[in-house]
């Protein structure tokens, strides 16, 4: 996928996160980080706020302008 913002391509990854962990990560490869990567804070997403859930989601990262996309949706 081509980043909308600058026309670069993106890379496909995982966002997910665990409230124990203290933080969301991104992995390029699909697969969580190792434990000692996670506390290092390797493939951490800084303005990400955490809770006590854990959660997966296919995304996209754009490295040249730092954007990320991941579809989603809103149940009412």
């Amino acid at each position: 996928m081509n980043c909308p913002f600058c026309g670069k391509e993106m890379n496909t990854g995982v966002l997910y996160g665990d409230g124990r962990m203290g933080g969301v990560f991104w992995n390029e490869n699909g697969k969580r980080k190792s434990f000692f990567d996670r506390m290092i804070g390797s493939g951490r997403i800084t303005g990400a706020k955490t809770s006590l859930t854990t959660f997966t989601i296919e995304s996209y990262f754009c490295k040249n302008c730092k954007k990320m996309i991941f579809d989603t949706d809103i149940e009412e």
